[in-house]
C-alpha cells in the first residue's frame, strides 16, 4: 500500500534491498506507509503542498532517513493496529 506525499525537503531513503533513492523538494511521490510516516514524523513530508511553502536552499544536503526510523513506524503502526478496541456486537 502506498501514500502520495508533497516532498518539503530534499531527502535519501535507502530501502532493504540496499538501493539509495533521492526525493527531491517541490515534488510528489507515492511512497510505501512506513516510509511515508517516518518522513512525516521528521517532516520532510507533508499530504499536500503548504501553502506558503518555499524551496530550501540548493546548498543544503539531503536528509537521509534511516532504514530504522522507518521500522519503528512499521512497528508504531503494527502496535496501534494491534491495540484497537474491536466492537463485538459489529461483528468485527
Amino acid at each position: 500500500m502506498s501514500e502520495r506525499r508533497f516532498t518539503l525537503v530534499d531527502f535519501t531513503h535507502m530501502n532493504r534491498a540496499g538501493y539509495l533513492r533521492l526525493y527531491e523538494a517541490g515534488h510528489t511521490y507515492s511512497l510505501s506507509r512506513a516510509v511515508a510516516h517516518a518522513a512525516t514524523k521528521r517532516e520532510l513530508v507533508a499530504k499536500q503542498r503548504p501553502a506558503r511553502w518555499t524551496p530550501p536552499s540548493m546548498f543544503k544536503l539531503p536528509e537521509a532517513l534511516t532504514e530504522a526510523e522507518v521500522v519503528e513506524a512499521e512497528l508504531r503502526a503494527l502496535q496501534r493496529h494491534a491495540l484497537e478496541v474491536v466492537d463485538p456486537e459489529s461483528g468485527s
